[in-house]
């Protein structure tokens, strides 16, 4: 199994933090896994990527039209990293938005891209932590059936890789991401 993933956002949006929840669970499914970050001004609200390679592979870079998944934890980002996302491929975006305009919603759907919009922020917010929105994209990805990648193997990761005081927040927002598409 090859599965090629571009997580991209601002900075202090969880980028990172997402990338490293889906490395170590396919790590921890004996995978091999790799990545690379890009974050050059991200600490003024500055773009972030994360390349991540899953499976038999000699360099993390990705290139056009190759992702299988898109990540777009900011909706301005999806659009700038597009182009890292192959025919067939599934994106998921962070906005309050319903539909996409309606050129770009054309273009996924010529290329029969599956496409997520997920109010994440929503999510999270009404949770009571607006910065754990990556928890919900990760949540609501977890039913989007890619393997290895399903809810209890995400959980598990949250609970090993995050502070253990955000534990317990992280996994009640990850769980309503998780839920939000089951409404």
């Amino acid at each position: 199994m090859k599965l090629e993933i571009v997580c991209t956002g601002i900075g202090g949006r969880g980028v990172l933090l997402a990338s490293t929840m889906l490395i170590e669970t396919a790590v921890k499914a004996g995978m091999k896994a790799m990545a690379s970050d890009e974050y050059g001004m991200s600490q003024r609200g500055g773009s972030v990527v994360s390349l991540i390679k899953i499976g038999d592979c000699n360099s993390p870079l990705i290139g056009r039209e190759n992702a299988d998944i898109l990540f777009a934890f900011e909706e301005s980002e999806f659009y700038r990293n597009l182009v890292f996302l192959k025919k067939g491929g599934t994106a998921l975006i962070n906005t309050r938005k319903k539909t996409l305009p309606v050129r770009v919603d054309e273009l996924l759907k010529a290329r029969r891209v599956d496409c997520h919009l997920v109010d994440a922020d929503g999510i999270a917010s009404s949770k009571g932590s607006i910065q754990a929105s990556n928890m919900a994209l990760l949540g609501f990805f977890a039913n989007v059936g890619k393997a290895p990648y399903n809810v209890n193997a995400l959980r598990e990761t949250i609970k090993e890789k995050t502070k253990s005081k955000l534990v317990e927040k992280n996994l009640e927002i990850f769980d309503a991401g998780y839920q939000s598409q089951v409404e």
